[in-house]
């Protein structure tokens, strides 16, 4: 049984500033390491509840975070990018679950710890056939073309609130509790590898109640920018139709198509390689 995890940061728990992801940030080697911790939990669950292959998304910023000589070794690890299924890279149709550990919530969420959607600068909104979806509805619905399902999300109390919305199956690890996008009350490293640990086990063994997160074809995807400038960038690419000041829209066949231009618009808009 495979099982495919996408590992971000800012959902880790005691990860509560942006320098904590940043290379240059003062403490960014902890928060990678607990980082690590709490995908080894997950890894060790699912082992534990008979899991016999796991693929790990390393998938926050330049995705070069896990440390790998830390990381379980049973687990493949999938590091750098840029790479077609972005953070959702490793899952496909022979995946029988797909966990997110570490996420948080989407762009313009209230009091979400680190909330953005892929560009937090950048990014305003994204919305998927007229609904707007962070990161973890968005790679759901990756992991939903291959038929497979989200057993697992570990983060923040208002991640949790997203995906309880839109995949009310999975199970939940809270690893803080938002008080501001800058402060949390948060549990310890240990105490959240503990919780991830118990809930990717309890997840395996509840798989039969998992029901993949399917997104209706063609899939119509619009983005609000921050700055009017990305909209001008953005449009032009082929396909790509300018909807307001700073609003874009494209239309694609499937998923595969809705994240390629994703990342296209992101290395359009920053002149560099993302994602």
């Amino acid at each position: 049984m495979k099982v495919f995890i996408s590992a971000d940061i800012e959902g880790t728990a005691c990860v509560v500033a942006r320098e904590d992801g940043k290379l240059e940030g003062v403490e960014y080697e902890r928060a990678r390491e607990w980082m690590t911790g709490e995908v080894n939990a997950a890894i060790e669950g699912c082992l534990e509840a008979g899991a016999t292959e796991i693929v790990v998304a390393d998938s926050h910023g330049h995705m070069r975070n896990i440390m790998a000589e830390k990381l379980h070794e049973k687990a493949l690890l999938v590091r750098g990018s840029p790479r077609p299924g972005t953070m959702a890279e490793g899952v496909d149709s022979n995946t029988a679950a797909a966990m997110f550990i570490g996420y948080h919530s989407q762009a313009g969420n209230a009091h979400g710890v680190l909330s953005h959607t892929y560009l937090g600068s950048t990014f305003y909104q994204v919305r998927l056939n007229g609904k707007s979806y962070g990161e973890s509805g968005i790679n759901a619905a990756i992991a939903g073309y291959y038929g497979v399902p989200v057993a697992l999300v570990a983060g923040d109390d208002t991640v949790k609130a997203e995906v309880n919305e839109i995949m009310p199956w999975a199970e939940n690890v809270v690893t803080k509790w938002a008080i501001s996008s800058l402060s949390a009350k948060n549990l310890t490293p240990k105490a959240s590898q503990n919780a991830i640990h118990a809930g990717a086990k309890k997840a395996i063994s509840r798989l039969s109640e998992m029901k993949p997160f399917i997104i209706a074809k063609p899939v119509q995807l619009d983005i609000d920018f921050v700055q009017p400038i990305s909209a001008e960038l953005s449009s032009d690419i082929p396909g790509i139709i300018r909807t307001g000041g700073r609003s874009i829209s494209f239309t694609g066949k499937d998923m595969l198509e809705i994240i390629k231009m994703i990342r296209l618009i992101g290395n359009s808009v920053l002149g560099q390689f993302y994602l």
